[in-house]
């Protein structure tokens, strides 16, 4: 008989922990606890402990009481409300996010839990890819560190600090641009996508890219991302690692638009730049008529929909650049070396949450 297996999901309600508790929920051979602020959709409340994780003293009470956690992916991640991209260079969103983690792990450290395996996330800014020199091509995860402020390295050297004393392994994964299905995420471009696009269909406007130059990049499932958390939460040649992960493929946003345009039965216009973030303030008041208008189950107030993600599409789509910004490309040569070799087309991609978002009435 194998040995329980439970996991504790730190950060359920993100575009990531989304797909990872779907995917865990689905294996008979593991149960899924989760940890947050706020219940996450596809979570019962007795399998939902309710934690501010900036609170220490509510999460050291709430996982040293623990005794059954084997494993923990922590996908939380705090952005700050109206900077987001500014944000990542924050003093004050560093310190929260490398506190959020110390206070969840001192907590599980503090109870009787058998914890054998952590999964953190990075990604591609790890590289310096939001910071204005271009990132080498392919970005590896065997260079040295790049020097610069990054709640990464905080979260890093605490969980290598600690995990020669502790019983545990880790595994650090870094995604590229992360496409998947939660509502109000700060970094989903699919819930973007889509809101600008039933506007443009309630308006009777076809979808003009909104865009800024060409420029080469990739994309990371969150289906993906969540297979490859099963893999590293078992694989020993996933400990004490960090993986590149990304859908195996590279796009430019013109040429997948067609078929975004397609999975969505709307007709491609010609390219139009439009800073995204701007529908925030210019179709607030229209979002409700769309809603209404098509019958959607969608959120009737378009922030509560997209979050932060419409300002995280001009940022991908280089809408402020006047020409092509450096590419960012990862070599993902090392998981599948060690193992782990899914992979998915990234226009399939799109078109499996797009299609994923009509089919629950979120868009028309």
């Amino acid at each position: 008989m194998s040995e329980p297996k439970k996991l504790l999901l730190i950060g359920a309600s993100g575009v990531i922990g989304q797909a990872v508790l779907k995917h865990f929920q689905s294996l008979p051979q593991w149960d899924v606890v989760t940890l947050g602020r706020r219940l996450p959709a596809n979570c019962s409340e007795d399998k939902f402990l309710a934690v501010d994780l900036l609170d220490r003293e509510a999460t050291l009470a709430a996982l040293s009481a623990r005794n059954d956690i084997t494993h923990v992916v922590y996908a939380a991640v705090y952005e700050k409300p109206g900077a987001l991209v500014d944000g990542w260079r924050d003093p004050e969103q560093m310190e929260r996010n490398d506190r959020m983690l110390r206070n969840a792990v001192d907590g599980l450290a503090q109870g009787s839990s058998p914890l054998r395996h952590i999964t953190l996330f990075q990604g591609s800014k790890a590289y310096g890819s939001h910071l204005p020199e271009p990132v080498p091509v392919p970005a590896k995860e065997r260079w040295p560190r790049h020097d610069h402020a990054n709640f990464y390295w905080l979260q890093e050297d605490f969980i290598r600090e600690r995990q020669p004393s502790s019983g545990w392994t880790f595994t650090i994964l870094r995604p590229r641009i992360v496409f998947g299905e939660a509502l109000g995420s700060n970094m989903n471009p699919i819930a973007a996508i889509g809101a600008y696009a039933a506007i443009q269909r309630f308006k009777g406007e076809p979808l003009h890219y909104p865009g800024g130059p060409e420029r080469l990049t990739q994309a990371t499932d969150a289906d993906l991302i969540a297979k490859a958390c099963e893999w590293a939460a078992e694989a020993p040649s996933a400990q004490n690692r960090t993986f590149n992960i990304e859908n195996g493929d590279v796009f430019t946003w013109h040429n997948v638009w067609p078929a975004i345009c397609e999975a969505l039965d709307m007709e491609p216009g010609e390219p139009r730049k439009l800073f995204l973030d701007t529908l925030l303030h210019d179709a607030a008041a229209l979002w409700p008529q769309v809603v209404d208008a098509f019958g959607l189950r969608a959120p009737r107030d378009l922030q509560t929909f997209v979050g932060q993600s419409l300002s995280y599409c001009d940022f991908q789509m280089a809408t402020a650049r006047d020409t092509s910004p450096p590419p960012i490309i990862v070599s993902s040569v090392a998981i599948r070396q060690a193992g782990f070799h899914d992979c998915i087309d990234t226009e399939d991609m799109f078109r499996k949450w797009l299609g994923h978002f009509r089919e629950q009435g979120l868009l028309p």
